[in-house]
């Protein structure tokens, strides 16, 4: 934080150059600004979610199509989804999807934040519309480190005049984080798999992630881990058969996916320890238009529960996942968000597949 400010501060005393505030973005781009930004557009997966985080939906001035027609899988696109179906669209949505500029220009946006684009994209972007760009990185597509987002939370604090809020959730996930790290102190690791992770749509139990960070929160590593930093790979099914881990655990995201898989390949899935011993649960979507933050913290507290129970016994799942929805998003959202009962459940066989 420091840094920053004594950046500014330099740039200010330079002669003749009016008032003006510098900032870098996550790659290290300098930006620009005037002013504080009062007109800003979200694009690129998880760029929205930064404006929401920080309580500052009010001065987006235009929004992309998923955000209003594919709310499912994100709290924050509950918690605003009437504020962004009064929005202009100026993008279909996608991390490689180009957006109308000359309609951002009509807009008259005086930041665009973007995430999980490419940099020929924002590049792009930037040039033709002659708007200052924040280009946000929190993680590979589809992943997510803690603290790169810490920074991304800082840093748009201060270009948004957010600070306090952005202080404020940057203190709650160091709060999470060390709870979660005392809970989690264990002699070995536990032997451990995540399937079903979204990347660019819905993906079946094979599709898994090197450093989950709800595992990386416990203190523990899945059965895949080689020491690579987060990114999503698919694993062949005598890869699993040959880890053969005691506890797996299936995202929401897919879930329909594994079930049509079971129905054909169900002989498969009963010679894996962890079906057999009962040992499978569903979790919340990890990503969903790439990483949904909170939910990293909500699974892991769910995962502790399950892997440590004396540890994490005073914790009711519910009610800790309303609260960390609620610290993210600013709204109570968690009852209209998880309507559909298919996560935080035992996964069991009998004639077939139930939710316990």
């Amino acid at each position: 934080m420091e840094t920053i400010k004594l950046f500014i501060l330099s740039f200010l005393l330079l002669p003749g150059t009016g008032l003006c505030a510098v900032y870098q973005d996550s790659y290290g781009n300098k930006l620009e600004l005037k002013k504080k930004p009062e007109r800003i557009i979200a694009l690129g997966p998880g760029a929205a979610r930064l404006a929401a985080y920080l309580g500052e939906i009010k001065k987006l001035v235009a929004t992309e199509n998923i955000e209003v027609k594919y709310p499912e899988g994100r709290p924050y696109a509950w918690a605003y989804k009437n504020d962004f179906a009064e929005l202009p669209i100026v993008s279909e949505g996608g991390p490689d999807k180009a957006p109308d500029y000359e309609r951002i220009i009509s807009l008259k946006p005086d930041l665009i934040i973007l995430c999980s684009l490419d940099q020929a994209l924002s590049s792009s972007i930037a040039s033709k519309t002659g708007v200052p760009v924040f280009n946000a990185d929190y993680g590979n597509l589809g992943s997510f480190e803690t603290g790169k987002f810490k920074k991304v939370i800082e840093t748009l604090g201060h270009i948004l005049n957010a600070e306090k809020r952005a202080d404020f959730l940057n203190k709650k996930i160091d709060s999470y984080v060390s709870d979660l790290k005392k809970r989690s102190r264990r002699e070995k690791n536990p032997s451990v798999y995540a399937g079903g992770l979204g990347f660019k749509g819905s993906q079946g139990i094979l599709i898994t992630q090197f450093a989950y960070e709800p595992f990386a929160l416990l203190g523990i590593k899945s059965v895949i881990d080689n020491g690579e930093k987060a990114r999503h790979i698919f694993i062949e099914k005598e890869k699993l058969a040959s880890l053969n881990p005691g506890h797996i655990f299936i995202d929401s995201g897919g879930i329909d996916l594994f079930l049509l898989d079971y129905a054909q390949n169900g002989g498969f899935y009963k010679m894996l320890d962890a079906f057999s011993k009962e040992n499978v649960y569903t979790t919340l979507p990890y990503n969903h238009y790439t990483t949904n933050v909170e939910i990293v913290f909500i699974n892991a507290y769910f995962i502790g529960k399950k892997l440590f129970p004396d540890r994490f016994k005073d914790i009711i799942i519910d009610k800790k996942a309303a609260e960390i929805i609620r610290d993210f998003v600013g709204k109570d959202v968690y009852p209209d968000f998880t309507v559909e009962k298919r996560f935080f459940r035992r996964v069991r066989q009998d004639n077939g597949i139930f939710f316990e």
